[in-house]
């Protein structure tokens, strides 16, 4: 009996094991939402498939953003996971904290991308901070930027409508 009960535990742990293992290598994301938010349209995976050089997106965000604004930012990331996975690896990205360095800051405003001030509760006080939540796609030498990644806004939408504006420019060049 208490052999049994070891090995199932064993078997357990096993089983968790592997499932960490394979997930850290794999970015799986299941959609159970019901109208299937979390989901890739057909159009998106099109586009990504028929990529055929790499794009690279630079998404400037601010590290120390309110929890309302980082929910955005994790959203983002996640997108981004998903369309590098579902292009094997054609969609390239990194994110910088414009808010580290001046360079990065002026970098992040002359790509396009637009600081914004937002309000953030301190103690008792409430103060202004400028902050950076936008993006800049690029493909060879071709850009199109997102100036401004709003709270539920179609962020696959425009996303993709960039990638696809991008890799058909670079077919008639």
């Amino acid at each position: 009996m208490m052999k049994n009960i070891s090995l199932s535990a064993g078997l357990i742990i096993a089983i968790i094991v592997a499932l960490n293992l394979v997930g850290s290598e794999f970015h799986l994301r299941f959609d159970l939402t019901e109208d299937n938010e979390y989901t890739l349209s057909k159009a998106t995976t099109d586009i990504l498939n028929d990529l055929e050089d790499p794009v690279t997106v630079k998404a400037y965000f601010s590290a120390s953003l309110p929890p309302q604004y980082t929910v955005i930012r994790q959203g983002f990331q996640e997108t981004l996971m998903e369309y590098a996975n579902r292009s094997d690896g054609k969609v390239v990205y990194e994110f910088i904290d414009p808010n580290a360095e001046e360079s990065l800051e002026q970098e992040a405003v002359r790509a396009g991308v637009q600081p914004l001030m937002i309000n953030v509760r301190e103690k008792d006080q409430v103060k202004q901070q400028k902050a950076f939540m936008g993006a800049v796609i690029s493909l060879g030498e071709q850009t199109e930027v997102i100036p401004f990644i709003q709270p539920g806004s179609a962020t696959e939408y425009a996303l993709s409508t960039a990638i696809k504006k991008l890799s058909r420019s670079e077919e008639h060049t």
